[in-house]
C-alpha cells in the first residue's frame, strides 16, 4: 500500500507499507444515479443521467445509502448513526464503505505501477483532466488534445475494467472510503481502519476534473465528511468472511464562535483572484489581507515560466517564505482565496496554512480557475488544516464574477458585515 519514492508525482503521505485485508465483495461499478434514486428517493448529482455515477453526496449520505440498501436486500445494516458518530458493526453482513486499504487493493488488481493500466494515462484509459498528461514538462500546452478533458462524468462502465473486473477505479468520480484522513499507521498491518476521529474523510481514485497524478492507485484525497462534491461518489462493499468487533467514526473538528469576525485572506498572481477577493470584500464589508511571497515569482503572466515554477513547487511540496503572515487570532472565519494551479493550491497558500493554527476556525474557500473547478484544492486545505471546519466553497472561471452567485454563497456561509 502506498507508492515507492521513485514514483513520479507522488505525495509525501503515500508512505509504502505492507497491509493484509480479509475477503470482501466490491461493486463492479460506482453507484449510478438510477440505483441511488431507487434507494434514497433523491438524486443530488450535477449532471443528470441514469447510468452516470451519483455525485454531490456527503460521507454521511453514503453511510445511509449502505444501510438502506442492506435493509432492502435483507442484510443486517453495518452502521449505527448517532449525530456525527457512526459505529460500524464488523459482524454485520450488510453493505458498507471499503476501508482505504481495501480500496487500494481493489484498484491495483495485482499491479505496482502508478495506474492499474500502466505508467501513463492515455485518453482511452480513464476519465480525467488528461490534457497535460502525466509527469509533464509544465509547458502549459495541452499534449493530449481537447478530447482529453471531457469536463463531465460518463457511464459507470464506460472505460475498460481492471484485472479484477472493476470499472473506473481511476477517474470519473472519486469514492468515499471509511477512513478519516491521517498519516498511515504502519504498526497496524491487518485490516486497518484508520483513526477513530477526524474532520476529513479519505476519497480515492480521483474524478473527471482531476489531473492524472490525482487518480493514481496510491493518491489519497481528503474531503470534509459533511460536504458533498460534484466529483465524489460511492462504491460499496460487503465482507465475505466472519469478522467481529465494532469500530467508531467520530467527527472531531468543531467551529468555535468567539468573536464572530471574518477575514478574507487571498493569494493572486495574475489578477483573477484579486478581482474576486475585492468584490467579496466590497459586498461583505469584512477585513481583507493579501498573501505575498518574500521572493516574487519570475512572471506575473500565465505561461511556461509561471507554470514551471508552480509545478516545481507542487512536486516538492514547497513552503516559500511570505512577506508577512496575517494575524488570524481574532477571527472565527477565514475566507481563503487562491488560483487553482495544477489542480492544487499555490505554494504561498500552503505556507499560510502551515504557519497558522486553524483549530476551531471555519475555512471557506473561494477559487478562480480555468476549467478544473476546485480540483484537489479542498483536499489540500483539509490535509494542511485538519482541525479546521471547511465550509461550502465558491469557484469562478477566471474573472467571470457573478454578484448574485457571490451573494448566495455569502448567505449560505452566514457571512455578514
Amino acid at each position: 500500500m502506498g507508492s515507492p519514492e521513485s514514483e513520479p508525482e507522488r505525495s509525501s503521505d503515500e508512505v509504502q507499507h505492507n497491509v493484509t485485508v480479509g475477503d470482501f465483495y466490491i461493486s463492479k461499478t460506482e453507484i449510478s444515479q438510477k440505483d441511488y434514486q431507487e434507494i434514497m428517493g433523491t438524486n443530488p448529482s450535477d449532471t443528470k443521467g441514469d447510468d452516470l455515477p451519483v455525485t454531490n453526496i456527503t460521507w454521511y449520505d453514503a453511510i445511509q445509502y449502505c444501510n438502506k440498501l442492506s435493509q432492502k436486500e435483507g442484510f443486517t445494516p453495518c452502521y449505527t448513526v448517532s449525530g456525527n458518530t457512526v459505529t460500524w458493526d464488523r459482524s454485520a453482513d450488510g453493505y458498507r464503505l471499503p476501508t482505504e486499504a481495501e480500496w487500494e487493493y481493489s484498484a491495483r488488481a495485482n499491479t505496482s505501477t502508478p495506474f492499474n493500466f500502466g505508467d501513463y494515462v492515455h485518453n482511452s484509459d480513464a476519465n480525467c483532466y488528461n490534457a497535460y498528461g502525466y509527469n509533464n514538462d509544465a509547458s502549459g500546452n495541452w499534449v493530449n488534445g481537447s478530447d482529453a478533458y471531457l469536463r463531465k462524468t460518463v457511464s459507470v462502465n464506460q472505460y475498460p475494467a481492471n484485472d479484477y473486473g472493476l470499472y473506473n477505479m481511476h477517474g470519473n468520480v472519486a469514492e468515499w472510503v471509511w477512513d478519516w484522513y491521517s498519516k498511515y499507521d504502519s504498526e497496524i498491518s491487518s485490516n486497518p481502519t484508520g483513526s477513530e476521529s477526524g474532520n476529513a474523510k479519505v476519497v480515492r481514485g480521483g474524478g473527471w476534473n482531476d489531473h492524472p497524478k490525482h487518480i493514481r492507485s496510491a493518491y489519497r484525497g481528503a474531503q470534509p465528511a459533511d460536504v458533498g462534491l460534484y466529483g465524489i461518489g460511492i462504491r460499496p462493499v460487503r465482507s465475505a468472511g466472519t469478522s467481529t468487533g465494532k469500530v467508531k467514526s467520530v467527527y472531531s473538528a468543531k467551529a468555535e464562535q468567539k468573536t464572530g469576525k471574518t477575514l478574507i485572506v487571498y493569494f493572486s498572481q495574475t489578477g483573477n483572484t484579486e478581482g474576486l477577493a475585492n468584490l467579496i470584500h466590497e459586498m461583505s464589508g469584512v477585513d481583507i489581507v493579501r498573501l505575498e511571497r518574500k521572493t516574487p515569482y519570475l512572471s506575473n503572466h500565465n505561461g511556461s515560466v509561471l507554470y514551471g515554477e508552480a509545478l516545481d513547487e507542487l512536486r516538492a511540496e514547497a513552503v516559500p517564505e511570505l512577506k508577512e503572515y496575517p494575524d488570524i487570532e481574532k477571527y472565527d472565519t477565514i475566507l481563503l482565496g487562491y488560483c487553482n494551479w495544477w489542480s492544487s493550491i499555490p505554494a504561498p497558500v500552503r505556507s499560510f496554512l502551515l504557519h497558522e493554527d486553524f483549530s476551531g476556525k471555519n475555512i471557506v474557500p473561494f477559487c478562480s480557475m480555468g476549467g478544473g473547478r476546485f480540483g484537489q484544492t479542498i483536499s489540500a486545505i483539509a490535509k494542511l488544516a485538519p482541525e479546521s471546519v471547511i465550509k461550502e466553497g465558491l469557484e469562478v472561471t477566471y474573472s467571470s464574477y457573478d454578484r448574485d452567485e457571490i451573494e448566495k454563497w455569502l448567505k449560505a456561509n452566514n457571512i455578514n458585515n
